[in-house]
């Protein structure tokens, strides 16, 4: 008989090799699973990595200044090499190759400025007493310059375009009486002109000439003047006297600035004063350009001091604001009064308030009919306090000829200062 066996014994053995399989099974489940453990370990302390040395290099920046500070303490002592001297006047082919160039930096410059002014030029105009014959008239070539740049000729700057006509600034010495005046422009072609207003403060009027008179020939080649800034003009900067200022007309200079920071204090103002080291006479008139072609200064012989013979200008920054009034067809604001400021040092050794001390009251101004008085301190105007001159004058030239202003002040009586106070009205000086 076939002997089968105990089926409790297959079933043993049966038993024995199904778990040996599931071990097999628990043993390679655990190695999958070690394997995935594993990785996320890995990613995890990847992570853990780079958000250490990211806050590892954070540290290092924000502590570095301090270490290397900590480390490497003050900082070494800059010496500048001192400069040698020259060993001889022995001249040297590469001396004489440097005084060439510096020939033709001079001529390269030279006729850049040539070129400033041959632009300037055409917002230049000569300002006369019109002549019988030569309104809208060609000028007469070959006449003689010295005349018609004299006592009846004065050269201005073309300073706007109203739409309708073209305006000049300069002296108003030509406009004095009843005679017509004319303008005449680069081209040389003269016309009949008009005063749009005139000013006796300093001297300057605005003239107007009609752009419908104007020939197609003169008119293409105005140019209204750029007016720059009196703080830019500095000493030793270039600059180009244009107009008359050697005594005859279509001349041109060429020099340095000498001095900028002189004031000259003139009937309700101060103005800055251009000085050049260009001569001149005493009767110049003209403008001052600088190398970008803007006008700084207005040639007047009135600016310098007596004893000087070189071209000197008021800054053209102190002149804007008359410039404005008198091209509006508005005189310029008129008190009367000469002074000078009390500065912080004068007020501390004198015992004098600070403002604007007055020197002199012009005879029938509206200051004297105020009764302003020489010797009086004014510290305010139309309810602004004033301490300086300049400040005086700006106050002034925001009113209108016929307001009514108070002006308060300071006047010394026995005691010491003692308030008062001016109703003003504000007058023109033409």
């Amino acid at each position: 008989m076939e002997n089968h066996g105990d089926p409790r014994d297959r079933d043993g053995e049966s038993g024995t090799e199904h778990e040996e399989y599931e071990f097999l099974q628990e043993t390679l489940k655990d190695e999958k699973k070690r394997g995935r453990i594993g990785k996320s370990t890995i990613i995890k302390c990847a992570a853990l990595g780079l958000v250490f040395g990211m806050a590892a290099s954070l540290g290092f920046f924000a502590l570095k200044p301090w270490a290397e500070d900590l480390m490497l303490g003050d900082p070494d002592e800059i010496t500048i090499p001192e400069e040698e001297e020259d060993e001889g006047n022995t001249a040297t082919a590469e001396e004489e190759q440097s005084l060439v160039v510096s020939m033709d930096h001079y001529r390269e410059m030279s006729a850049a400025l040539t070129e400033i002014a041959d632009k300037a030029k055409y917002s230049m105009a000569r300002i006369s007493v019109a002549a019988d014959d030569t309104v809208d008239a060609e000028n007469i070539t070959g006449a003689d310059e010295t005349d018609a740049a004299g006592t009846d000729s004065v050269t201005g700057v073309i300073i706007a375009d109203n739409g309708q006509e073209y305006l000049v600034f300069g002296s108003n010495r030509v406009c004095q009486g009843e005679e017509a005046v004319e303008v005449t422009f680069a081209d040389g072609r003269s016309y009949e002109a008009g005063v749009k207003q005139s000013d006796g403060t300093l001297g300057y009027a605005v003239y107007a000439v009609h752009k419908s008179s104007l020939a197609a020939s003169t008119a293409e080649k105005i140019q209204v003047a750029t007016l720059g800034r009196t703080g830019t003009a500095e000493q030793g900067n270039t600059v180009i006297a244009m107009g008359d200022p050697f005594g005859y007309g279509d001349s041109i200079g060429y020099g340095v600035i000498a001095s900028s920071g002189t004031e000259k204090n003139r009937t309700d103002g101060e103005y800055q004063v251009i000085g050049t080291d260009i001569s001149g006479t005493s009767d110049g008139t003209g403008a001052l350009f600088n190398v970008n072609g803007e006008v700084v200064g207005m040639i007047d012989a009135a600016a310098r001091d007596e004893d000087m013979a070189t071209v000197t200008a008021y800054g053209i920054s102190d002149l804007k604001a008359m410039i404005e009034c008198l091209s509006n067809g508005e005189t310029v604001p008129y008190l009367g009064i000469t002074g000078v400021s009390v500065t912080e040092e004068i007020a501390s050794d004198q015992g004098i308030p600070r403002g604007v001390y007055v020197q002199k009251v012009e005879a029938d101004s509206p200051a004297m009919e105020a009764g302003i008085q020489s010797g009086d301190v004014i510290t305010e105007v139309a309810k602004t306090a004033v301490t300086t001159l300049s400040a005086y004058h700006t106050v002034l030239m925001k009113q209108k000829t016929g307001d009514s202003i108070r002006v308060k002040g300071m006047r010394k009586g026995t005691d010491g200062y003692v308030d008062v106070q001016y109703n003003v009205t504000v007058g023109s000086f033409r």
